[in-house]
């Protein structure tokens, strides 16, 4: 880390709108140059044929904006070894998918294990992710973990065997501020630091542990104006991609409405700017 500092803007425009042209157009209206491709048309992105890629690509284009990444689902899945094989080949899907949008960045997660088994599977996971991150290296593209609060990775100590056993140039971490406070955690005591070398991308919402609530950017106990403080002390750079989930949140997804989406996009740049960080 170090140097000049860069941060970009994007978002998970499904968030918006499931039509691509309202996703595109508030992306533009908003400035947010980047969009993460989760869906289009209620279609997952690893369901999306190659035309309707393309076609995502070139609307981009054509509005002075880029795919930022790929929002897999892959290996959001029980930890099963059936299930590896499945994974594997959706990660292969979705590495076709981030050929054709013109990006290198695909979201992953770990499987879904149970709590009392976290540390047993530890090392069959870590194989398992292993694998994928070859498959990523050959194909040149990077892998961004994303601690989803109902996976093995979203603990702050499974991450970090992962991260400092596998994290690389291929194999890097998207933190995400609410899923830390859902899942009980905080910010600056049970992440940061130590992520930051393995960061690539923030995924910013914010969250209310008690009431199980995700906010804006800055309402929450996400920590998000410390973490800013402290990621400009330190000469993080990355993509700061919004994922505001302030409407509805599922398994696969959330939806917030163009207008909700705003609220999110001001949200993250009044907190941003406070800590001296212009997007």
């Amino acid at each position: 880390m170090g140097g000049t500092q860069e941060f970009c803007l994007s978002g998970f425009a499904d968030e918006i709108s499931p039509d691509l042209n309202v996703q595109v157009a508030t992306l533009a209206r908003l400035n947010v140059p980047g969009l993460d491709l989760r869906s289009v048309g209620g279609v997952n992105v690893l369901d999306l044929t190659i035309d309707d890629l393309q076609r995502v690509h070139d609307a981009c284009y054509q509005n002075g904006l880029h795919v930022q990444a790929i929002g897999s689902p892959v290996n959001k899945t029980a930890f099963e070894p059936l299930n590896e094989a499945r994974e594997y080949e959706k990660l292969r899907k979705a590495i076709k998918a981030a050929h054709r949008v013109n990006t290198k960045r695909i979201r992953i997660f770990t499987p879904m294990v149970p709590d009392s088994q976290h540390d047993a599977a530890a090392s069959k996971v870590i194989s398992w992710m292993l694998q994928q991150k070859k498959l990523a290296q050959d194909e040149g593209v990077v892998l961004i973990h994303e601690n989803d609060d109902r996976y093995w990775g979203a603990h702050p100590g499974n991450a970090k065997r992962l991260m400092e056993t596998i994290g690389g140039d291929s194999f890097r971490f998207a933190y995400d501020f609410a899923n830390t406070v859902l899942q009980g955690y905080r910010t600056m005591k049970d992440w940061f630091p130590w992520i930051v070398q393995y960061t690539d991308t923030l995924h910013i919402k914010d969250a209310i542990q008690d009431e199980h609530k995700i906010v804006p950017a800055g309402e929450g106990q996400g920590e998000l104006p410390e973490a800013f403080k402290f990621l400009m002390e330190v000469g993080w750079s990355g993509p700061l991609t919004i994922e505001p989930h302030l409407s509805a949140a599922g398994p696969m997804g959330g939806f917030s409405g163009e207008a909700l989406f705003e609220v999110a996009v001001k949200a993250l740049r009044n907190v941003a700017g406070n800590a001296g960080v212009n997007v």
